[in-house]
């Protein structure tokens, strides 16, 4: 697949993470999780940023209802309205665990929130994938990783995909509509050594599979049944993420971060940080919001 990656916002983001398209807004909205800044640009406007106060990582987001966000950061999941610039507590499933950071998180197509955290080491197997519902009852879907990343579901949200980055493989698992349980869980697609890292992760209209290989600098599509179909190379080497958007729903934007671990000392200033977009011309899936009612609060409880 030989497209060509352009950048649409050069913000050198340090780790630039959790690309978002908002088609009511018809913008996109991502992170720096080293920022801990959030993104915003809408088409033909200029980028706008919030930093987020009184933390060090912001690890995702997804939307709500009512114009808000939830954000996955060190004190737990928070509600963001960019209106208001506000920030209201709503529940913190990793409970304040120390050297535990919240990273990637998708809603399913049931509307169930899906989160996951990692080991700031990224050694230690501590890093539980957390399903959270909109009373803020929270089940534990998998656990037992250094790193969670992903996650994303198949079109008719029956199959889970899931980032075990560490152990460079891409699992799969069975969902059903009215549980949090995840079944039959097997290993969808593995990477080698040379080909980074499985990191962020999302699904098209046609079933397929993208990944970012965070340190390859590439992108993977695979089949439903776990074939690689395509790839597509990209300028630096740190990829995290990518989402469907735009006003048909077929460019792939796609996030990258700059890491002096992993850039060669001659790309000190190159691209890496941007904000890409790739013109696909395959469809992608919109994002559903979390039903949070405005005047909602959380039970912050085990469900």
């Amino acid at each position: 697949m030989a497209l060509t990656p352009i950048i649409a916002a050069q913000t050198r983001d340090r780790l630039g993470e959790s690309p978002m398209w908002h088609a009511g807004e018809q913008a996109i909205y991502w992170v720096d999780l080293y920022g801990p800044v959030i993104h915003r640009m809408r088409l033909g406007h200029q980028v706008e940023n919030w930093t987020v106060p009184s933390t060090k990582f912001i690890g995702s987001f997804v939307f709500v209802t009512g114009g808000r966000l939830m954000l996955a950061i060190d004190t737990g999941l928070v509600l963001f309205d960019p209106a208001k610039a506000s920030f209201t507590p709503f529940c913190d499933p990793n409970a304040g665990r120390e050297a535990v950071i919240y990273n990637d998180s998708k809603l399913d197509r049931h509307g169930r929130l899906w989160v996951g955290t990692l080991d700031l080491p990224e050694v230690e197997p501590r890093g539980i994938l957390y399903c959270v519902d909109v009373q803020g009852r929270v089940t534990i879907g998998d656990s037992g990783f250094a790193v969670c990343n992903g996650p994303a579901f198949s079109p008719r949200g029956d199959i889970l995909y899931f980032s075990d980055s560490v152990g460079r493989r891409i699992l799969a698992y069975d969902l059903a509509p009215d549980t949090s349980r995840l079944r039959n869980r097997r290993i969808f697609a593995t990477m080698a050594a040379d080909e980074g890292i499985p990191d962020g992760l999302t699904v098209d209209t046609e079933g397929g599979v993208w990944c970012a290989h965070y340190g390859a600098g590439r992108l993977t599509r695979y089949a439903p049944d776990g074939r690689v179909l395509s790839t597509i190379e990209m300028p630096c080497p740190v990829v995290t993420s990518m989402s469907f958007g735009g006003p048909e729903m077929t460019t792939l934007f796609v996030t990258t971060g700059w890491s002096p671990g992993v850039e060669r000392p001659e790309d000190e200033h190159g691209p890496g940080g941007a904000l890409f977009t790739i013109d696909i011309g395959i469809r992608g899936i919109r994002e559903t919001e979390f039903p949070l009612a405005r005047d909602q609060a959380a039970t912050s409880g085990p469900a």
